[in-house]
């Protein structure tokens, strides 16, 4: 596909490609978008299961540099504080809020109770859940971005593991079937227009009996319904899946894996939800 304009990215140009629904595979070229798109970018609902996803994403390319995570992070914040100015001031005031109840993550679910042994951090950022599995794990990583790679890699080595610098697929090809013990994919999913590849890649690394934890935000949540395309869910073009327990279920099992979605790990009312999936 030809190039896209992206105000959002530097040079104002990014290399696209059209996909088809990671859900059912239902090619969607000239489907109506939902009322949530900016810049160029629309979210569109699968024509054959309902899904939101953009149909037409960044190439894995523009992930390392253009659109990488951090880059696009303090782009979002700033455009939120521009278009936003009274949410973004609000949420900053009261970011108390966020500790009035317990918060469940993925690595704290893993460390309960997935088996010893190598764990992988899917997309793994800095390396700071890395740093939070249990001493009786082996921390490995897989992060598209150069920058972040290097420096999650220093700490991982320090505990006899390795981060590999590349796409989640060719990551995760790297190591040898059945492998894996655990794997965290932390506000990862969302990301990777090839979901499905990636999910089905992971299934075949993990041990019988291995746990994997997913944390996406939940197009489900009320809040999403409530905000519109204000909700803090939406960050365009690097949020390209849009994940309820249901379609996340549905994924999940299609490749193989047994799904837990615990009630509490998935609130109407909460902009996430967590599911464990078992090998």
């Amino acid at each position: 596909m030809s190039a896209s304009l992206d105000p959002a990215a530097p040079d104002g140009a990014v290399a696209t490609r059209r996909r088809p629904c990671p859900i059912c595979r239902e090619e969607n070229a000239g489907a109506s978008p939902l009322p949530y798109g900016r810049d160029g970018w629309d979210v569109v609902a699968c024509r054959g299961c309902g899904f939101p996803h953009l149909a037409v994403v960044p190439e894995t390319e523009a992930l390392v540099e253009t659109l990488a995570w951090e880059a696009q992070f303090a782009r979002e914040g700033a455009r939120r504080k521009t278009k936003q100015p009274v949410l973004h001031w609000l949420d900053r005031k009261t970011r108390w809020r966020l500790h009035l109840f317990p918060r469940t993550e993925g690595v704290d679910l893993l460390d309960r109770a997935a088996p010893s042994g190598p764990a992988l951090d899917l997309g793994c950022g800095t390396g700071s859940n890395l740093a939070r599995f249990a001493p009786r794990f082996t921390p490995y990583g897989v992060e598209i971005s150069k920058a972040l790679a290097a420096q999650a890699d220093a700490y991982a080595r320090e505990r006899g593991g390795h981060v590999v610098h590349a796409s989640a697929l060719e990551g995760i090809a790297a190591f040898p079937d059945g492998f894996f013990a655990a794997a965290l994919l932390r506000s990862y999913l969302e990301h990777d227009w090839q979901a499905r590849e990636v999910l089905a890649a992971l299934h075949a690394k993990m041990r019988p009996g291995g746990l994997a934890a997913v944390k996406v935000p939940n197009y489900g949540s009320v809040n999403r319904r409530v905000m519109g395309r204000r909700w803090c869910g939406f960050r365009l073009p690097d949020h390209v899946n849009y994940f309820d327990p249901a379609s996340l279920r549905r994924l999940a099992e299609d490749v193989g894996f047994t799904v837990r979605i615990r009630w509490r790990h998935a609130l109407p009312f909460d902009d996430n939800l967590i599911a464990i999936l078992e090998r």
